[in-house]
């Protein structure tokens, strides 16, 4: 609800100011309709796409910016086609002008960046934050404290460390070598930002040179080439030949 009620806002936003020219196009209570309307349907495109390009990389990787970058193109052109339509069923002499496509993607794809951009910013805004009050006892070391529930991977981000579980996640403020430690189940450290549970691994895909491990939950956790021989060595690998060539 509140991301909607963000998207609203930004459409009205954007409807009184009129950016690319659509100050010029009818009122403002159509502006108010198509922008809107613009902004609900980008937030579940670039929401959607944005979900689904964090799911499977590391934080501050440059695999991640790749993907965060492909997402939002490849979200932007459903974005583009819907857009354009409502922009031309409502101004039908917007069609007289002749505008092109690849510029209405390009100004769409303005927009989708910003957004992008605004939800991985609100995300690390989201995070919870340790305060510390001054007559306060020190906190005894995390580690004498197992982390409860089931836990299938551990992912650092950052100074925190993202618990995933079955039902979700969460993050907690602690070095991800304390929160190994904090686990009491098996499991190895698949990447210098990874630690994957032994019981939620269904699958180790690809080779040596980009390999990955797929969770129960559907989660995919990468693999460093170093971690290899430590897949192999627990049984991890079960075909060693073609996982690793």
């Amino acid at each position: 609800m509140r991301g909607v009620g963000l998207a609203i806002a930004a459409g009205a936003l954007l409807a009184i100011l009129g950016p690319f020219g659509s100050y010029l196009n009818g009122g403002l209570v159509e502006r108010l309709a198509y922008w809107i309307g613009a902004m609900v349907l980008g937030l579940m495109l670039y929401g959607t796409a944005y979900g689904i390009a964090t799911r499977s990389t590391v934080t501050g990787s440059v695999r991640r910016w790749l993907a965060l970058i492909a997402a939002g193109l490849l979200a932007s052109i459903p974005e583009a086609l819907a857009t354009r339509m409502t922009a031309f069923w409502l101004w039908p002499e917007l069609a007289r002008l002749h505008l092109s496509f690849p510029l209405w993607l390009a100004q769409t794809m303005t927009i989708g960046v910003i957004a992008i951009a605004g939800m991985g910013l609100a995300r690390r805004r989201s995070a919870p934050i340790q305060h510390k009050g001054p007559d306060l006892p020190p906190a005894e070391d995390p580690i004498v404290t197992p982390l409860g529930g089931e836990v299938l991977a551990l992912q650092m981000e950052d100074h925190y460390v993202r618990v995933h579980r079955p039902a979700g996640s969460e993050l907690i403020l602690m070095p991800l070598g304390r929160a190994i430690e904090a686990v009491r189940v098996d499991g190895l450290r698949t990447h210098r930002s990874w630690w994957v549970a032994a019981h939620a691994v269904t699958a180790v895909e690809g080779n040596a040179r980009a390999m990955r491990v797929r969770l129960s939950n559907g989660l995919v956790a990468p693999v460093a080439r170093s971690a290899v021989t430590h897949l192999k060595a627990a049984g991890w690998i079960k075909d060693t030949d073609s996982a690793v060539a």
